[in-house]
């Protein structure tokens, strides 16, 4: 479990490296890829805080919460299409999520 902490420390490097990124103009495909990179440790921890809150309030709490925050990119990235008035891409990541949690969970 150490390996997996350094690994995620490592990683942070890139939330500061994406946004200094998208601000000096340094091209989309390297926002994209830093961003991607900087999101993996940030939601590994989000994981393990709503497991160690699911301990504290239960199951079914816990149950709720992880599901919200499982979700939460997708949310986010609905928000911002929805301000930009992409509804055709909000209507497929939508479907895109139900189909994969059928198919996966």
């Amino acid at each position: 479990m150490l390996i997996k902490n350094l690994i995620f420390y490592g990683l942070l490097i890139f939330v500061p490296i994406s946004i200094a990124a998208e601000y000096l103009g340094w091209g989309e495909l390297i926002v994209f890829i830093t961003a991607g990179l900087a999101i993996i440790p940030l939601a590994g921890w989000m994981g393990q805080a709503t497991e160690e809150i699911a301990v504290v309030l239960g199951p079914s709490w816990g149950g709720l919460l992880n599901a919200t925050f499982g979700n939460a990119t997708e949310l986010i990235i609905a928000l911002i299409a929805l301000n930009e008035g992409l509804v055709n891409v909000v209507k497929s990541s939508i479907v895109g999520s139900i189909i994969s949690n059928l198919l996966l969970v």
